[in-house]
């Protein structure tokens, strides 16, 4: 009898084992796959791709333009896979099922609130070595287009060995002629532009502002280097041009730190934006001198998130018309930023009529991009009746 009794309980810590396995089979570092001619294999666009990263109680899924960290609510197990639930209502989920175990090859349906529901297949991080990797097509990957980088300018350079290429105005990159990339950097609060002149060096415009720099950089080992600047500064007698032998690199160019070399010290108190960061500074701002910023350093990739934080410091401050003038920039300039929107709306009302639209915007762009409609404020839709 004892050994009987031994014998079920062993059975039932088995079991009960195999059912936690089973549970816990999603847990794991995951890769997307794609299926190609009846097999899975790995799409190399030549840039990171779509992965997943589960544990026990939550999942981050790192995209290739936006990343989610997501806490998991509740787990349901059944025949048809693992569903884990990111909220007590289950309008949300990541549903686990294996097409090929032993590949580590497994199905995931995802689903955010009111979107529909996709599908997308990858590979468990432990098992990559078994699905074949394959160069992506047009079709397959994203473009420059598509993340919103826009080539503004491009030059041939060097006898055509490099081409210099201006990205979303105030980034550069330098390509060789095989298009493996060799130098890349943007510029804070500047636009770039390239002046179109033959040589060897890279011919730069680099303007801050109502001021600018002519710049030519030139090949010395592994660096960029130029020898000699010319600044042309505005002023109420017109514009001042003024060219001095200074030695900067590509990579350590500063546009405020060479203007201060021409003892233009004033040049930097105007334009920075580093006042944003100071909250008691920022208190003192009035709507001219916001412009003023605004005007000298325009609204970049590089700089849109201190904007955006410098307008959620004002609508706390109660300052809501500088708020407003920011947010008008920050939405015109990315259209598609959700948070944006939120905040627009909390700087309009009150005394803007289009403070509903600025709400109605924001709810619109949550529900499209598949976002979680519990974390809309209860505000968002008391004030939009």
């Amino acid at each position: 009898m004892k050994k009987i009794i031994f014998g079920l309980l062993i059975l039932n810590v088995m079991l009960s084992c195999k059912s936690q396995d089973s549970k816990e089979e999603y847990i794991g570092t995951w890769l997307e796959v794609q299926k190609k001619d009846n097999e899975f294999v790995i799409i190399d666009c030549g840039y990171e791709g779509e992965s997943l990263k589960t544990s026990k109680n939550s999942i981050f899924e790192k995209g290739v333009m936006e990343d989610l960290d997501m806490k998991i609510d509740h787990i349901k197990e059944g025949e048809d896979g693992i569903t884990l639930f990111t909220d007590k209502l289950e309008k949300s989920y990541y549903k686990f099922l294996w097409i090929d175990k032993e590949k580590g090859i497994s199905k995931w349906e995802i689903k955010y609130n009111e979107s529909s529901k996709i599908v997308k297949y990858f590979v468990n991080k432990l098992k990559v070595k078994s699905v074949k990797v394959v160069k992506g097509l047009k079709a397959d990957c994203v473009s420059n287009e598509d993340v919103g980088d826009v080539v503004n300018d491009s030059l041939v350079i060097d006898g055509g060995n490099n081409i210099i290429l201006v990205e979303d105005d105030n980034c550069i990159s330098l390509k060789n002629k095989k298009g493996d990339l060799i130098f890349e950097r943007c510029f804070d609060n500047s636009i770039v532009k390239i002046r179109h002149v033959k040589g060897k060096v890279i011919p730069l415009t680099i303007i801050n502002g109502q001021n600018s720099i002519d710049i030519d950089f030139f090949s010395k080992g592994n660096e960029w280097i130029s020898n000699s600047i010319t600044y042309y500064k505005s002023s109420s007698n017109g514009e001042e041009k003024n060219t001095k032998p200074i030695a900067v690199s590509l990579k350590e160019f500063d546009f405020n730190n060479v203007v201060e070399q021409f003892g233009d010290v004033n040049n930097k108190a105007l334009t920075s934006l580093e006042d944003f960061k100071n909250k008691e500074k920022l208190k003192e701002m009035d709507v001219y001198k916001i412009a003023d910023i605004l005007k000298d350093n325009p609204i970049s990739n590089q700089n849109i998130t201190l904007y955006n934080d410098a307008a959620f410091n004002l609508i706390g401050m109660e300052s809501f018309n500088e708020a407003r003038i920011i947010l008008l920039e920050i939405v015109n300039f990315s259209p598609d930023r959700i948070v944006a929107y939120l905040n627009l709306g909390d700087a309009q009302w009150g005394f803007d009529e289009n403070a509903k639209k600025s709400y109605q915007k924001y709810i619109s762009l949550m529900k499209s991009q598949g976002k979680d409609l519990n974390k809309i404020p209860k505000r968002v839709y008391e004030r939009i009746k």
